[in-house]
């Protein structure tokens, strides 16, 4: 009492599951490529951010230091001017740190 069909409904129910591995396969191959591309993509755009901000970071201490380089000589010019009141502003700067940190 075997089904005379039983070998054809195999083959069919095999052809089935070997039709669903290979749709699931090539819809996992798709979804893979469209993950790396996205990465892809994620990963230029984060580049392109780094090398603005590190452009913008150079510039910035470029300011800085120029800033810093005009507010030194300008120090160094008035002590130059003014050695006497320049040592008496040391020793009383001394004096204070002295007395909050002894």
């Amino acid at each position: 009492m075997a089904d005379p069909n039983i070998s054809e409904k195999v083959d069919d129910l095999a052809d089935g599951v070997k039709n669903a591995g290979r749709s699931a396969a090539e819809g996992a191959r798709a979804a893979g490529e469209s993950v790396g591309d996205a990465l892809d993509d994620a990963g230029d755009a984060a580049e392109r951010r780094l090398r603005r901000a590190n452009r913008r970071g150079r510039a910035a201490y470029a300011e800085t230091e120029d800033r810093f380089e005009s507010e030194f000589e300008g120090i160094e010019d008035t002590i130059r001017r003014n050695p006497i009141a320049a040592t008496g502003a040391a020793l009383l700067v001394g004096v204070v740190l002295g007395r909050f940190f002894l």
